[in-house]
């Protein structure tokens, strides 16, 4: 499940050396960053709306949207949230009912999911991915 991080965090297309991190997408794309269905998504966001950032982020995209209709876009906070919700679920047993433990864990550790500690990991992923990198060099120049 670490994978979706790599996904959320790199840029959408480093070709272009455009820094793209920060704008929205689709709850489709989410899905595909976290390699969940749609009605995961829902039940996850269910829960992260108790995160007031969350929540906050989630009114101001349904206000910026013209038809009432659609699906508001998100950003990758909002995907980084909805990530952590999902590893919570994956450390609880089968068999079990987990939605209220989750609930329970996420009011618990609220601080946990700030826009602070989404910008901090996001800073340590690029920096660590920086220093990864290895130049190329063009050959017989």
């Amino acid at each position: 499940m670490k994978e979706w991080r790599n996904r959320l965090f790199e840029s959408p297309n480093p070709e272009t050396g455009l820094y793209l991190l920060e704008l929205p997408l689709s709850v489709a794309e989410g899905t595909r960053i976290l390699g969940i269905c749609y009605r995961t998504w829902k039940r996850w966001h269910e829960l992260a709306m108790s995160v007031p950032e969350y929540k906050q982020h989630h009114i101001e995209m349904l206000e910026k949207l013209s038809d009432a209709n659609s699906a508001p876009p998100i950003v990758r906070y909002q995907v980084w949230v909805t990530g952590k919700i999902g590893e919570i679920f994956t450390l609880l047993p089968h068999g079990i009912a987990k939605k209220w433990i989750v609930q329970d864990c996420l009011q618990k550790t609220l601080k946990e999911f700030t826009i602070e500690r989404y910008q901090r990991e996001q800073s340590q992923f690029t920096k660590s991915e920086q220093v990864h990198r290895v130049p190329v060099h063009e050959k017989g120049v």
